[in-house]
């Protein structure tokens, strides 16, 4: 394995309901940097991730991903019918983080985004944009290796905006890797590289 290396995929190939969607796909995610995966809606990112996580088939290539990665995905996943609180103590007993609240990694992410009054609230029951806060925290809370991030921020404030870059850009300062999707990607220079997925295939432009 190539030092350093956190994320890859070699000539991925994958279809969904017959409708060919990655062509041969290839890119990499090394530790320290940000890269992001740009393309139009309906270009298969959020596929390539998927793929990526093993969460769908491939039908040829290779991907290798570190164990343990922080997936933010666009689907609304979270269990609407608990509290954020709860949530979070689940996500912490999931990834063996220890018990107990103040002073730990998810309690700052909570201060930082805005969440603590939010934490006895039923998930069912908040805003679009604070629901997405709750599933940056979830990626981010164990401080994983490689974070994959689809549409992370969609639905937040500038302010959140900024503080969430904050959080992602001291996490790769400490080693970790982030690959951000959006089907437009701002402030571009706050990535190291970018790929572009186009007709199933997919480019470095930078």
């Amino acid at each position: 394995m190539e030092p350093g290396l956190l994320c890859s995929c070699e000539a991925v190939h994958a279809s969904y309901r017959r409708r060919v969607v990655l062509k041969g796909c290839s890119l990499s995610v090394r530790t320290g940097e940000t890269v992001g995966l740009v393309g139009e809606n309906g270009s298969g990112k959020s596929t390539l991730v998927r793929c990526l996580l093993g969460f769908a088939p491939l039908q040829r290539g290779t991907v290798w991903v570190a164990p343990s990665p922080g997936y933010c995905p666009q689907d609304n996943y979270l269990n609407r019918r608990i509290t954020v609180r709860e949530h979070f103590a689940l996500m912490q007993r999931v990834h063996g983080m220890p018990r107990g609240h103040s002073g730990t990694f998810p309690a700052e992410l909570e201060g930082r985004l805005k969440l603590a009054q939010y934490l006895d609230t039923r998930i069912g029951h908040l805003s679009s944009g604070t629901y997405q806060k709750v599933k940056f925290v979830t990626a981010l809370a164990h401080r994983p290796p490689v974070i994959l991030l689809d549409e992370p921020t969609d639905g937040f404030d500038w302010a959140m905006y900024e503080a969430a870059w904050d959080i992602l850009e001291e996490l790769t300062a400490g080693g970790s890797g982030v690959l951000m999707v959006s089907h437009l990607l701002h402030d571009r220079d706050r990535f190291d590289r970018i790929y572009e997925l186009r007709e199933g295939t997919c480019e470095q432009t930078r």
